[in-house]
């Protein structure tokens, strides 16, 4: 079948040739998705140029025709998902022997909630007269805003996807003109049928592929699956860019208490309350004692809440966070602090419950009343959304109090708690984290064993040579190493590029004004002006200072990233400079090291000024590095190393993009050299030709 599928891609693509490690990492997906239920998956490194888009989808699609699972491509950035939407997922469906359709499929606040736009039109003008000058001035813009998109939409010159609106639009406004499923009624709505999100979910159903991002589907996983993705045991889930998923998904492991949001929806929630024996008038009989313990439950909440942030600003760490001193301590659990806030977090964490699960049921008892058109779809478009609002915020906080409340145990790694503060133009608030150490279980748990079939590849998954960091990581230590691939490089490095080692008098993590000038001087001499070259740092106020010391004439072709353009706007300036024969040099960034694509003449030369080391200054970073110490580990080995292997690796495959590319790779950092991690880190580079100067 596969080497079929292949002939039809080789007649169909011009241009098109089977690369060795592309049909065995097709094979290896394959192979790996007719395992029995709970072992199909495949993790594959496959780097650049190997063609691995291809790799995964000829691996994948039979499996997930024959089963009727929907092939759900997950990727990190906007960038591949256009790519995989225009570009990609068109000429592979065509080289199929059967129909297949494929859609995108974006979080469902990125979409219009049509009902909610005509309401916001609607609402009475008198309410601005209760408003401040400034606020009134803001909400004028705001109504007028929404009068011109409702035109546009009912006009059908806009689809009701906020990415494919010319505009900005609000993001005030537009958190009131979206929704979530709390808050929507469904088929029920008056504008169901022309509602951009049914209409995408309709697509959904007829398609086999659907293209999403790792935030989306972490986030159905985080609610338990199904509410816009199919559940996780109905579809086949390829993470492209895998090497982010285990970062973004503690991310959505982790809940904060904001108090200003818990004092807004407190006060949504009672407004909400003083309609429901109105609008739910036929079930009187059902709620009277609902309505009782709500009438307790919000004011608790509300003076739990003031105790709470009594606790916080008069604790001497939270003063000298708010002071600017410190920037978001973290609480242990034995400390004073942390034990004070347990008798009111229990507290707020039994009425939480109470408040989510009767405004749970009176949404349920809204939709059924809509059903037996015991009420009109006017009266729940308007106060199911509030309802929602009330449900998702009480059911976020439900989830932070579980992590915070926690009790930290020796045998296991402890959750982390932290505070920041947000800053705004409006108001100055604190917020209290918790979150888990690794993400592991949380992936685990929600897709891995639930999934009907998974792979994950990327072009850098192994750290130091192996895979074992991405595998604790993303919480795969029960899938042995017949579960792994690393594919070899199509590129012949050694004839393709350089890596030059320059001799140099000073290191970065010891003279480090002295290095920047030398960096300075051996970039005068090495860049050339007529070519393309990539400069990468690790510090903002390094590239400036280097920047600062470069002689006038080299430093007006520079591209500085933070100096007006965005990152797009440089690349498309620095493209369009080779492309009308001038040379050009982009000085970058972290987001210059990974995922630039500059094939060909566009970058001949890339320079990497020290090795990107990972800073661990987040509280989760430093909990874990405490945790491995106590385990009679070394941070260093078991972090630092891999992180910096995988990043140095991306950052010098942003030379050859592709079996045609050649160039130059210089490294300003001599520990390659001295240090022992150095020489082991050199090791796990691909072959380039050395030039040790």
């Amino acid at each position: 079948m596969l080497d079929d599928l292949f002939r039809r891609i080789e007649n169909s693509m011009p241009g098109f040739t089977l690369r060795p490690q592309q049909r065995a990492m097709s094979q290896f997906i394959a192979d790996s998705l007719r395992r029995p239920a709970g072992r199909k998956v495949a993790i594959v490194e496959a780097p650049t140029g190997v063609g691995k888009t291809l790799g995964y989808l000829t691996g994948a699609i039979q499996t997930a025709l024959e089963s009727k699972k929907l092939l759900i491509i997950s990727t990190a950035t906007v960038n591949l998902q256009q790519q995989l939407i225009r570009k990609d997922l068109p000429a592979f469906v065509d080289c199929l022997p059967e129909p297949v359709k494929f859609v995108q499929i974006k979080g469902r606040r990125r979409y219009l909630c049509p009902s909610k736009l005509i309401q916001h039109t609607d609402a009475p003008e008198q309410q601005l007269l209760e408003l401040s000058v400034d606020e009134r001035y803001t909400q004028e813009k705001r109504s007028k805003q929404s009068k011109s998109l409702l035109e546009v939409w009912q006009s059908n010159r806009w689809d009701g996807d906020r990415d494919h609106y010319d505009d900005n639009i609000d993001p005030q406004l537009w958190h009131e003109i979206s929704t979530d499923s709390e808050g929507c009624i469904g088929k029920q709505c008056s504008q169901f049928l022309s509602c951009p999100y049914y209409r995408l979910r309709r697509e959904m159903q007829e398609a086999q592929i659907a293209v999403v991002n790792h935030d989306l589907v972490l986030s159905d996983a985080d609610l338990g699956g199904g509410l816009v993705l199919p559940n996780p045991e109905e579809a086949i889930f390829v993470f492209d860019e895998a090497h982010k998923l285990p970062q973004k998904a503690l991310d959505h492991a982790a809940k904060a208490l904001d108090f200003i949001q818990l004092y807004q929806t407190v006060e949504l929630a009672d407004s909400v309350l003083k309609k429901i024996p109105e609008t739910l008038a036929m079930r009187q009989h059902d709620f009277g004692f609902m309505l009782m313990e709500l009438r307790r439950d919000l004011p608790a909440v509300l003076s739990l809440l003031q105790q709470l942030e009594t606790l916080l600003i008069s604790d001497p760490l939270v003063q000298s966070l708010i002071k600017g001193e410190v920037s978001e301590p973290r609480i242990f659990w034995d400390s004073p602090l942390t034990q004070a806030m347990l008798t009111p977090c229990t507290g707020l964490y039994q009425h939480a419950n109470t408040i989510y699960k009767h405004y749970s049921l009176f949404a349920k008892w809204l939709k059924e009343a809509l059903e037996n058109r015991q009420i009109i779809n006017r009266v729940a478009e308007r106060i199911l959304p509030q309802i929602g609002t009330v449900q998702n915020t009480f059911g976020y906080l439900i989830d932070f109090l579980n992590l915070f409340l926690d009790e930290d145990q020796p045998d296991r790694p402890p959750n982390v708690r932290w505070i920041a503060r947000t800053v705004t133009q409006k108001q100055d608030t604190l917020v209290v984290h918790a979150g888990p150490m690794s993400a592991a279980g949380f992936l685990d748990r929600s897709l891995w064993s639930r999934a009907y079939g998974v792979v994950m590849t990327s072009a850098t998954l192994r750290g130091m040579g192996l895979f074992r960091r991405f595998r604790s990581d993303a919480g795969l230590q029960r899938f042995d190493q017949q579960h792994f691939l690393a594919v070899a490089s199509p590129f012949d490095y050694g004839n393709q590029a350089v890596l030059a080692l320059p001799a140099m008098q000073t290191l970065p993590n010891i003279q480090p004004e002295l290095w920047q000038r030398e960096v300075a001087g051996i970039l005068g001499n090495i860049i050339d002006p007529k070519a393309a070259t990539l400069v990468l740092f690790t510090a903002k106020s390094t590239m400036d200072e280097v920047y600062r010391r470069l002689p006038p004439a080299l430093s007006r072709q520079i591209l500085l990233q933070g100096d007006q353009r965005s990152a797009r706007e440089m690349v498309a300036e620095h493209i369009r400079r080779v492309e009308a024969g001038q040379g050009s040099i982009i000085f970058g960034m972290d987001s210059f090291a990974e995922g630039v694509d500059l094939p060909g003449d566009l970058c001949t030369h890339v320079i990497i000024t020290k090795l990107p080391f990972p800073v661990f200054t987040r509280p989760i970073e430093q909990a874990r590095q405490e945790w491995i110490l106590k385990q009679g580990g070394q941070p260093f080995i078991s972090l630092s190393l891999p992180a910096v292997s995988i990043r140095l690796i991306q950052a010098c495959g942003r030379l050859l993009r592709k079996e045609t590319d050649s160039g130059r790779i210089t490294i300003l950092d001599r520990r390659l050299l001295t240090k022992a991690y150095g020489k082991q880190l050199l090791e796990h580079l691909p072959d380039y030709r050395l030039d040790l100067q």
